[in-house]
């Protein structure tokens, strides 16, 4: 989805201000990350003030 963390980190905030416009909130539970680079395998994304869980597959 983007090619870099301050990218995703971007995208996560305009997701979670896209959502709150409509009265939707994003669960910081369910919501998870995913990084996949041989070059830059760290990636702290934060929501609402929380950091989000990294994985490495999804379910």
């Amino acid at each position: 989805m983007s090619g870099t963390s301050s990218e995703l980190q971007d995208l996560t905030h305009i997701l979670n201000g896209r959502a709150g416009a409509y009265g939707i909130e994003v669960s910081m539970e369910k919501s998870k990350i995913m990084v996949k680079s041989t070059t830059n395998t760290s990636a702290d994304i934060t929501m609402n003030g929380q950091k989000q869980k990294k994985v490495a597959t999804f379910k």
